[in-house]
Parts: C-alpha cells; sequence; structure tokens
C-alpha cells in the first residue's frame, strides 16, 4: 500500500489547489507537509468506470441507459501508467472485497453484479480501454480515493448509498489520531494499521491528526453507477441473533474480568 502511493507521485501532485472557492477535499490548507522525503499530500479519486460531477445518474433508474449521460473512465486513470497503478492496488483491493463478503454478503453480490453488468456494456459499447480496467480491477466497490496528509472535516458523503458500508485503511508514521462519527457519538482511536467501515453517506465523520504522515486508502460505492446498471439495492444490514449473543456474551466476560481484578 505504501510502494503504490509512493509511484502514484506524478498523479498526486496535480491534485491539490489553492483556490478559496474550490472543493474542501482539494484545498491546500487542508493539508498537513510531509515528514518523509517520498510522500506527497494529496486527494485523488481512483474509478475505472463513473459519472463527472453534474452528469449522475440518480432515482428513478432510466428504462433506457443509452437516453442518459454515460459513465467514462476517470481522469486519474487516462494515462499511460493507469494499468500498472490498478496492478499495484490489488492486494488491499482484495481485502477490500474479502471483508465486506464477511460484513454485508448482500451488499457483496449486489457489487459482483454491478461490476458484470458494466464488463457486459464497456464490451458492447466498445470501450476497450474501460473494459481492459475492470478486468484487471480487483475490488468490488467502484471507488478508490487515496489520502494523503489530509485533515478532513466532519461531512457526509452524499454520492454514496444509504445502505453501503465504506472501509478505510490507513497506514503512516503519524500518531495520536482520532476519527469522529459525530451523529453516533464516538470517537475511534485511528492509529496506523486500523481499517474501519460504515455508512459514509448516513454517518458524519471526520478525521484529524496532529502530526506525522498518513496515507488512507477510502474505498466506497456510487449511488449512480448501480442505478446506471439497475442493480437492486439490498437491504440495511442487521444484526444476527448469533452475534447478539455473542456480544452479550463477550460482555458478561469483560465484567467477570472487571470483577476479579479489583480482588
Amino acid at each position: 500500500m505504501y510502494m503504490a502511493t509512493i509511484a502514484m507521485g506524478d498523479l498526486l501532485k496535480k491534485s491539490i489547489t489553492n483556490e478559496e472557492s474550490s472543493n474542501w477535499k482539494t484545498q491546500g490548507s487542508n493539508f498537513r507537509p510531509p515528514n518523509g522525503p517520498n510522500l506527497i499530500p494529496s486527494y485523488i479519486n481512483i474509478m475505472p468506470c463513473w459519472f463527472q460531477q453534474g452528469y449522475e445518474c440518480y432515482d428513478p433508474s432510466p428504462k433506457n441507459p443509452d437516453e442518459v449521460f454515460k459513465p467514462v473512465v476517470s481522469a486519474s486513470l487516462k494515462g499511460d501508467r493507469s494499468l500498472s497503478m490498478i496492478m499495484n492496488m490489488q492486494r488491499p483491493a482484495l481485502l477490500t472485497s474479502a471483508t465486506l463478503w464477511v460484513m454485508y454478503p448482500q451488499l457483496y453480490w449486489a457489487s459482483v453484479r454491478t461490476y458484470i453488468e458494466f464488463s457486459h456494456w464497456s464490451t458492447e459499447q466498445g470501450l476497450h480501454n474501460m473494459h481492459h480496467l475492470l478486468k484487471h480491477w480487483a475490488s468490488v466497490y467502484t471507488s478508490a480515493a487515496i489520502i494523503c496528509n489530509h485533515q478532513s472535516p466532519k461531512h457526509r458523503d452524499l454520492k454514496c448509498p444509504p445502505k453501503a458500508f465504506d472501509i478505510l485503511m490507513s497506514i503512516g508514521s503519524y500518531q495520536h489520531a482520532v476519527m469522529q462519527l459525530t451523529n453516533l457519538r464516538i470517537k475511534l482511536i485511528y492509529n496506523p494499521g486500523i481499517m474501519v467501515s460504515y455508512s459514509s453517506r448516513l454517518v458524519r465523520h471526520g478525521i484529524h491528526v496532529d502530526q506525522g504522515d498518513q496515507m488512507v486508502w477510502a474505498w466506497f460505492l456510487w449511488d449512480s453507477v448501480h442505478n446506471y446498471t439497475r442493480t437492486p439495492h439490498p437491504d440495511y444490514a442487521v444484526y444476527n441473533p448469533v452475534d447478539l449473543d455473542t456480544y452479550q456474551l463477550a460482555k458478561y466476560n469483560q465484567a467477570d474480568f472487571a470483577m476479579y481484578g479489583n480482588l
């Protein structure tokens, strides 16, 4: 993950802007200078298939997809090194797919269906570059954001499906990072090597890092991409009664340990 991020150096350099009216994701004041010589503060989106801003496909799903705006390959994957970049991302991508399959199997299979539909569609449309990139895209998530040394203010991602779980993977030399899930009133210690998942559409979240280098790979789904293929959305995830029983048992065990520790 570290080497794959460093290899994106030329692309990462182009992501920061200094305009006051620009998106907070690329606003220069939200980035910290790196401690190491190789890291480049940045925020880029990598998507083999997406809709440009303002061209999204919202509900209701179109009966004839050819009558609406068509998805394209993101600008970050239009260079000569796009394939090698995707290949370098495959191991973390497979990890996110396996994690989603365990957490939310219904969403996993819905995403697989979307992936297959776009593979067929890109072939029919003669979009050979998109089809080639999709063949090597190893995650069931349709998009990934590469975020380096960025202070993320509290926000929600309104273009993601409300029922979807995003996954954030973080590495680096930073310390004392805190992730805030404000409408849940939860604060998480966000140390290097931790993977976090939640609905970024419903949960207001933000990350604050005081110092040190941080690399975050955020994997997410776009509602418009699923709508275009008319993939049915799964129901909201629910707890399995067995999981709740296990949680209650662990809770009681923790209480027992606390009691024994005071003896």
